[in-house]
C-alpha cells in the first residue's frame, strides 16, 4: 500500500470537516462538535452481525470498553428540522469490544472514518435540542505486529442514532445513543457559530 493513499484519505477526511465560510450563511446555522465515544465499530455490518450471533449461539460475554473513538463533526442547518454534514472519527483501539477479537493478539489497531451524516430534529428549542442521525461513509484501518509486518483495511461504514440531545445555546454539551464508527455512547462540547 503507498503513503500517498492514504494521506489522501485522512486529507480528505480532515476537509469534509472544516467549515468554509460564506457571504450568504445566516449566524447561528453552523455547529462544530469535538468528542468522543465508546464501544465504536468500524466494520459495523459484519460486526453488528457477528454480534447477534454470538448472543444467539454462545455463551454470554464480558465486553470491555478499551478507550473512546475521537470524533469531529460539522453540521449545517438546512431548515429548522434537518441539517447535514461530516464527520471524521479517529478511533486508537478498533475491534476491541467485538467478543471475536477480544483476546490480547499483539497486533495494534488504529482506524480514521469519513461520513456525511444528517440530522432530524425531533424537538428544538434555543437551548435544548432532541434529534436523531444517521451517517454512512468509508473507513481506513490499519494494522501492525511490532511494525514487522502491516496490514491496511477500507471498507464502508454507518451510524445510527436515535437518540441524540443537545443542551447549551452557543455553546453547549451533546451526548448520542446509537450504533456504528462514533460508538455506541458518544458525547462532547458543541459551538455553534
Amino acid at each position: 500500500m503507498k503513503t500517498p493513499l492514504i494521506k489522501m484519505f485522512i486529507l480528505s477526511g480532515i476537509l469534509c470537516c472544516v467549515p468554509t465560510p460564506a457571504e450568504s450563511q445566516d449566524k447561528g446555522k453552523s455547529e462544530l462538535n469535538a468528542g468522543g465515544g465508546m464501544m465504536a465499530s468500524e466494520n459495523a455490518f459484519s460486526d453488528a452481525i457477528i454480534l447477534l450471533i454470538s448472543a444467539l449461539i454462545n455463551d454470554p460475554e464480558e465486553v470491555t470498553v478499551p478507550g473512546a473513538a475521537w470524533s469531529l463533526s460539522y453540521k449545517y442547518n438546512l431548515s429548522e428540522r434537518l441539517a447535514v454534514g461530516g464527520t471524521s472519527v479517529y478511533n486508537p483501539s478498533p475491534d476491541r469490544w467485538i467478543p471475536d477479537f477480544a483476546i490480547n493478539d499483539r497486533w495494534k489497531r488504529r482506524s480514521l472514518t469519513s461520513a456525511g451524516e444528517a440530522t432530524v430534529y425531533w424537538a428544538k428549542q434555543r437551548a435544548f435540542q432532541f434529534y436523531g442521525t444517521a451517517g454512512v461513509g468509508f473507513f481506513v484501518k490499519r494494522k501492525s505486529f511490532y511494525e514487522v509486518q502491516t496490514e491496511t483495511e477500507f471498507g464502508y461504514t454507518f451510524q445510527v442514532t436515535p437518540a441524540g440531545l443537545r443542551i447549551g445555546d452557543k455553546v453547549g454539551v451533546y451526548m448520542e445513543l446509537g450504533y456504528g464508527y462514533k460508538g455506541v455512547f458518544s458525547g462532547g462540547l458543541s459551538v455553534r457559530f
